[in-house]
């Protein structure tokens, strides 16, 4: 086969891969994310990936959750970390956690923990204290449903300040704790999930004292991009497949996962390491917070009306037709490298 024969049939066979969106192991290990960020929205699928060992990466938000068996292997308490306050975390970010309490108080800005992991079972109340309070439509905007909580990944803290009351009143985000931690968290591997004037793209309220540890280097890397860890994550790493926006979750009492419209935890039930038992069962639920915004008002409006954003046509995909679609990628491959080989033994077409 020709050099220029043999170079065109690899890069036919390289734009159908990427045109199905299927990335094959030897590819170089860049962005991975499928498809543009959805419009906020709320739904039910499954997360990807999801994996313990994924932890830095996992993406849980409006559309997207882990099962109800989700509990990280790893759970130890804040106290660990020097730090005041009660709950759990994974012991991944112990040592960053201990070395910002550290530099928060020597800076006099001393911080403590509110609220830390949660089990599916303690949001299912939390988001039900939410909607006695506020409705089902206002406990969305401020409350993750269970599964979509990022305090259950135990990667999530919501921090106050030491000694102080609650974070969720008044705008501790103006604070001498919430504005260090503002500016610096970062450095230590933490980054603030809902920052103000991003509702359209975070699809919650501003909480100035709700922080996800991704580590320092990732961390770094989202800081730099001006991004939200929402559209930082689904951008590079999520491959979960989503469809286009389906029915809209049903209210409370109708089901204890509204509007599952992904795969089920009976059929997405294992995990990278068995769950322990006697998890702790989460903080009960707060009171309602301050909606302050770090600044000038926003502009956004709830409920989201964002108009929804065309998905890929890998994401419009049903599953099945995706796993025969890429059988078929697959088979291309093999054809192509046995051309290839064919044509360095001198064989043409």
């Amino acid at each position: 086969m020709r050099p220029l024969l043999r170079h065109g049939a690899l890069a036919a066979a390289l734009a159908l891969v990427a045109l199905a969106g299927v990335r094959p192991a030897w590819l170089p290990n860049e962005a991975r994310g499928l498809g543009q960020l959805p419009a906020c929205r709320y739904d039910d699928i499954m997360t990807q990936p999801r994996g313990y060992d994924d932890w830095s990466i996992t993406l849980v938000d409006t559309i997207l959750r882990v099962p109800k068996s989700y509990v990280p292997p790893d759970l130890v308490s804040v106290s660990q970390a020097g730090i005041a306050g009660h709950g759990k975390v994974r012991a991944v970010m112990i040592d960053d956690l201990r070395a910002m309490a550290e530099a928060a108080a020597a800076a006099g800005n001393a911080i403590g923990v509110e609220s830390a992991y949660r089990s599916f079972q303690a949001q299912e109340a939390t988001f039900a204290s939410w909607v006695a309070q506020l409705g089902y439509a206002g406990a969305l905007r401020v409350s993750a449903r269970p599964g979509h909580s990022e305090h259950q990944l135990g990667l999530a803290i919501d921090f106050r300040s030491d000694p102080g009351g609650s974070p969720f009143t008044g705008s501790w985000g103006q604070t001498p704790a919430g504005t260090w931690m503002r500016l610096h968290a970062w450095q230590y591997g933490f980054i603030r999930s809902y920052p103000p004037r991003k509702q359209a793209v975070s699809c919650y309220a501003s909480e100035p004292w709700h922080y996800r540890y991704v580590g320092r280097d990732l961390a770094a890397a989202i800081h730099a991009s001006g991004l939200t860890t929402r559209e930082y994550l689904w951008a590079n790493y999520t491959t979960a497949v989503v469809p286009k926006a389906t029915k809209p979750p049903k209210s409370p009492g109708a089901s204890a996962e509204p509007g599952a419209t992904g795969p089920t935890d009976s059929a997405e039930p294992s995990l990278e390491a068995p769950p322990p038992t006697g998890a702790e069962p989460g903080s009960p639920a707060e009171s309602a917070p301050s909606l302050e915004s770090d600044g000038p008002p926003s502009q956004e409006v709830y409920p989201l009306e964002t108009p929804p954003i065309e998905a890929s046509p890998v994401a419009d995909l049903d599953p099945a037709v995706a796993a025969g679609l890429g059988a078929v990628l697959i088979g291309v491959l093999v054809v192509t490298v046995l051309v290839l080989r064919g044509g360095r033994s001198g064989v043409g077409l």
